[in-house]
């Protein structure tokens, strides 16, 4: 697969996409030739229809006010969006109404006719990302970056590997990238499940068939969960991209996301793309 269809999750309440997020995106769609899609999820509350609610409270005037904040903020994103991404990499621009808080709900069906999907996290967009893993069945790149940080290379990958179904499907998905990486490193962290030696031979020889010649390492959890240590081994090695599967030890949805998944999700200083 070639990666040349992105989605970039555009905010417009509280607080809208900055535009490092967008140059981040356009960035990454240089790297593969792709053509990035902006889809903006504009906040869309109901009236109240309390009246003794909206009497005390005001509450309509405010949802009118958070409706309109999100209104100017869409149409100032997409103007943005217009600007910073050049003609050769410009998708579509897409108007997505959202409640209050943005839901993966409300991307899933167009994460799922894209390649892969952005999610800028500047502090409370990591959530949306972790969901949308599931809700979309196709990979998200969680892009924690900030103005004036440099822009994503993914010239050094960490490649996540338990073995599991969810890392397979991550390493799939991830192939473009690692094929065009300088330095490809798939990383055991062992303490949790045993290893299974012909497989860890076998991902070399698939890896291989790619052209892609990586380095296979195998690290302790020292006490810590997976997710900790695998960003440990990203920050000593210099990684600029973590790839890994998305996955839980019950079937129940509340329960399903990993501790692995939560940790990286929450604490991750670097891109990483995720799949399940």
């Amino acid at each position: 697969m070639q990666i040349r269809d992105l989605l970039l999750q555009l905010t417009t309440y509280p607080v809208p996409t900055p535009d490092w997020a967008i140059e981040a995106a356009v960035a990454i769609a240089g790297l593969f030739d792709a053509r990035v899609s902006g889809a903006v999820c504009k906040v869309k509350m109901p009236a109240v229809s309390n009246f003794l609610a909206d009497a005390l409270v005001h509450a309509n005037e405010a949802i009118a006010a958070a409706n309109k904040k999100s209104e100017d903020n869409a149409q100032h994103l997409l103007s943005r969006f217009r600007e910073l991404v050049p003609p050769q990499h410009c998708g579509e621009e897409l108007k997505i109404d959202c409640g209050a808080m943005v839901s993966s709900l409300d991307i899933a069906a167009q994460a799922r006719v894209a390649d892969m999907t952005i999610i800028p996290n500047y502090g409370h967009t990591g959530p949306v990302a972790e969901d949308l893993v599931f809700d979309s069945g196709r990979p998200v790149l969680l892009l924690p970056v900030s103005e004036g940080a440099p822009k994503p290379s993914f010239d050094h990958v960490v490649v996540g590997w338990d073995g599991g179904r969810a890392a397979a499907r991550a390493l799939a998905d991830a192939l473009p990238i690692c094929a065009r990486a300088a330095s490809v490193k798939v990383v055991t962290i062992t303490g949790e499940k045993a290893l299974d030696r012909d497989m860890q031979d076998g991902l070399r020889r698939h890896l291989k068939a790619h052209a892609i010649e990586a380095d296979l390492i195998e690290r302790p959890a020292a006490g810590a969960d997976a997710g900790s240590a695998l960003l440990e081994f990203c920050r000593s090695s210099g990684a600029g991209l973590l790839v890994m599967g998305a996955y839980g030890h019950s079937q129940l949805r509340e329960f399903i996301l990993g501790g692995a998944t939560r940790t990286v999700a929450a604490e991750a200083d670097l891109p990483v793309l995720m799949a399940h």
